[in-house]
This record gives C-alpha cells, structure tokens and sequence, in this order.
C-alpha cells in the first residue's frame, strides 16, 4: 500500500506542477523553462542526499546501473518533457495534461508485462479500465467530432502529436528507470539523473529566443517559479514516483499517477479560470472507483 500512496502523491505534485508550467509556456521557450525546472531539482536531492542516504553510496552504484539512469533522464526529462511543453504552447492544459496521463500507462504496463516481468490482477485491469474511462469523460467534451475537438486545426493536431510523442519517449525512459532501480536508492537515483538532464539542456537552453520583452522586469520572478515547478515535479514528484516503481512496480506505478487529473482539474479550474462540466465530475468518479479496485 505504501508505493500506492506515493504514487497518488507523486500524481498531485505532477498536477501542481503542470498547471504551473503551462502558466509559464508562453513565457519562457521550453528548453530553457525545461533546463531551469532539471536546476531546480537537482539542486534539491543534492541539498537532501547528504542526510538520506549520504553521499557514500555514490560511489557504490554499478556502472551499469548507472548507465540505465542517465539514458532514463536524457529520454524522460529532457527529451520527453521538453516536447510535453512544446506541446502545452499550442493546446489546453485540460486536454494535454489527461491525454498524456492517459497513453503513457497504457504504453508503460505494456512495457512492464512485456520486458519487466511485471504480473497484473483481474482488478488491476479493471481498475485500469475505469482510470482510462474517466479520462476519456474529463478529455472529451460530450457529443464532440474530431473536428469539434480541434484536432483537425494545424495548432491543435501538432499539439497532441507532441503529447503522444512525449508520452513515448517517456514509457522508455520509465522501463530504463525501472531497471535502474534495482540497485539504487530512489534520492540517489534522482541526484544522478536531475544533473544529468540539466546538463544535456544547457547548451540548447540559450540559443533559444530570450525572455519577451513585456517580462523582462519579472525575469527573476520567471526563473523562480520555473525552479519551483521542478522541485515539485522532478524533486518532490520524481522521489515519490521513484519509491512507487520501487516498491509497487512501473506499470501500478504509471496507472495510479494517471489520476494526476483527478487534482489538476480543480487546480486549473481555479488558477487557469477552465470550466468543470457534467462529464468531468463523472470522470472524476470513475477514476476514484478505478484506483479503489487497484488499491
């Protein structure tokens, strides 16, 4: 039950994040948002390793293990997150934020029952069954066409493409993780993989265009809230999400942090000002039943 819980942790810290990095997109150009969220975070586990689980046991992690780690952050974070926020430029964090929710479980239980050996319950499936459902009813406007939806429109298509991609990119960097957490404390798993990640997006960071004129004056502000969304998904977040796959597997893992919604669309309603309907409240009821069978 414990990898459960951080899981579900890990998904409102995802929640709180995205809401804030969406409010941020438009502001900063996503690899440089990207690189200062990886900043922040790694300046996180480095100021927490030393007191959990101290800085011995760097030295202790097999080069193999080691290896599985740095490919997991290059692929996840900064790859995968990169285009995610790419894509949350040109749609709706509503849509992008249950789309990718949605599809990167699906691909990540395939991935674990595949190549990780991962068993899966009759009411795991159901659970599973029931948390895709009730993102379909929050994601999805009723009575609505591809059309309706915007998929057809150039902004709109490229955006979800963008998601769907992430969420490819992401699955991979989850099955290398899983791998890599076989010998490592998740605090340490996470010092290793934040640099290395912040690394890779420094030198693409600052050939991107620079801040709008207009927000000049808040360029600090921009950069502190930009670190903040990274501490909470990649700090806070990634050590919860990294216990989870630890100790109840990638693929539970993945199912019960798609609930991340369930928090984000309150969130998004009050910050973002985005409308609650009928069929997210009954979306919102599936996915408590869902995570019930898989608990």
């Amino acid at each position: 039950m414990f990898g459960e819980i951080c899981a579900l942790a890990c998904a409102l810290c995802w929640a709180i994040s995205s809401v804030l990095t969406k409010s941020l997109a438009g502001k900063i150009e996503p690899l440089r948002l990207n690189f200062i969220r990886c900043l922040g975070a790694a300046f996180f586990f480095w100021v927490a390793i030393p007191f959990h689980p101290g800085t011995g046991g760097l030295f202790q992690i097999p080069s193999a293990t080691l290896l599985f780690l740095v490919f997991s952050a290059l692929l996840g974070m900064s790859v995968g997150d990169t285009i995610y926020i790419q894509g949350l430029k040109l749609i709706r964090v509503s849509l992008a934020f249950p789309l990718a929710q949605s599809v990167t479980p699906l691909l990540t239980v395939g991935a674990a029952f595949l190549f990780l050996g991962e068993d899966f319950t009759s009411f795991f499936f159901i659970g599973t069954f029931l948390i895709l459902s009730g993102i379909y009813f929050v994601a999805v406007p009723g009575g609505s066409s591809l059309g309706s939806l915007g998929v057809f429109p150039e902004n709109r298509g490229k955006g979800i493409g963008l998601v769907l991609i992430a969420s490819l990119f992401w699955t991979v960097s989850i099955a290398f993780l899983k791998m890599g957490l076989r010998n490592t404390d998740p605090f340490l798993a996470n010092g290793i993989r934040l640099p290395v990640s912040a690394l890779a997006l420094m030198p693409f960071a600052f050939f991107e265009n620079a801040v709008p004129a207009e927000s000049q004056s808040s360029a600090w502000r921009l950069w502190g809230l930009s670190a903040f969304s990274g501490v909470l998904a990649f700090g806070v977040g990634g050590a919860l999400l990294l216990t989870a796959i630890q100790v109840a597997g990638a693929g539970k893992t993945m199912v019960l942090t798609s609930c991340a919604p369930l928090f984000g669309l309150p969130i998004s309603l009050f910050f973002l000002r985005e409308r609650v309907t009928l069929r997210v409240l009954v979306g919102t009821i599936l996915m408590v039943i869902g995570v019930a069978f898989i608990l």
